[in-house]
């Protein structure tokens, strides 16, 4: 970082970068992990994320803000349905793909089948019937990874089997879905959306329709021992200011969604350590920073004070910070 001088008062744009995935593709904006790292960029250039939280002295854990962009084939497309011990996320979904979905609905798997929960009498007797089925699509699975060809319908049909245990919700363009610890989830083909998370890298993965490339196992066992059987949380968003909803407010962040106008500021939260913002459907204007659409920023503490936000007729800004 010699020759670069950093301006503390300042937000600077967060640089992404792409990660491949099975299903599709993410996109980090605020990651700082051995598989990628995010930079920011400042008057003097780009700098790696890791460098520039040091330069300006933020030591408080930075959320992981990123799009989650799947393939629209269906199938190929679904995320891996999973659990999370510690982990929160948030998704806000910003477009549906019209070759996947064309009346613009689309879905995720999240939670499971009520009322097949009811039909086996006690939960006990359902988590193993569904990990029963996991482990027989399982090595189906496997055996395609190896190569082997099943016969007819077998995979499909063994798929549609432990598919019938859980449940799936619809999703439309700007629909907010909250994931507490232990809620088991997977986004479905051609839905992308941002997500904002607790920074920490764990999972346990129930089943996935790929080959899974990060790990050479599945998490089936213990996964479904312990994830949640209830359904989950219906949304609740409070309302902080006039055009701003709070529609996250988990122990170790929150996420503020504001409706923008040119000429109304909204303030920023000024005790946070620091502040992540992304325009969403229009153009944002951070202090003197412009973000277009899925263009993120970071807000150090010190410039907090003295930024207020405003954009484009029909601008969202998602807005993240710890305890907000």
């Amino acid at each position: 970082m010699a020759g670069i001088k950093i301006d503390p008062s300042a937000p600077v744009k967060l640089e992404p970068v792409a990660i491949a995935k099975p299903w599709g593709r993410e996109i980090w904006h605020s990651a700082i992990e051995a598989r990628g790292e995010s930079a920011v960029r400042t008057a003097a250039g780009s700098v790696p994320l890791s460098q520039y939280l040091e330069a300006v002295g933020i030591e408080a854990p930075v959320v992981l803000l990123k799009v989650l962009d799947p393939d629209p084939t269906p199938v190929l497309g679904d995320l891996y349905f999973e659990v999370h011990e510690r982990k929160r996320e948030l998704y806000v979904v910003t477009a549906i793909d019209p070759t996947a979905w064309p009346d613009g609905c689309g879905r995720i798997r999240l939670g499971m089948n009520q009322a097949r929960r009811r039909a086996y009498g006690n939960d006990a007797a359902f988590r193993a019937a569904y990990l029963e089925a996991v482990r027989a699509y399982e090595r189906e699975r496997r055996a395609i990874d190896r190569g082997e060809r099943p016969p007819g319908d077998a995979e499909r049909e063994k798929r549609a089997l432990m598919e019938a245990f859980t449940a799936s919700s619809p999703l439309r363009v700007g629909d907010v879905v909250a994931l507490p610890p232990w809620m088991p989830h997977a986004l479905q083909h051609g839905v992308r959306v941002v997500e904002f998370q607790t920074p920490t890298y764990e999972r346990r993965i129930i089943s996935f329709a790929q080959k899974v490339a990060t790990q050479g196992h599945w998490d089936s066992e213990e996964a479904i021992a312990r994830m949640s059987l209830d359904p989950p949380p219906p949304s609740s968003f409070e309302e902080v200011a006039p055009g701003v909803e709070r529609i996250a407010a988990f122990d170790d962040f929150g996420v503020w969604r504001a409706a923008l106008r040119p000429h109304r500021a909204i303030a920023l939260p000024p005790d946070a350590p620091y502040a992540l913002c992304m325009a969403i459907g229009g153009a944002v204007q951070v202090g003197g920073l412009r973000l277009a659409a899925e263009q993120a920023c970071l807000a150090p503490r010190a410039s907090l004070r003295q930024l207020g936000l405003r954009g484009e007729h029909g601008a969202i800004c998602l807005l993240a910070a710890l305890g907000l």
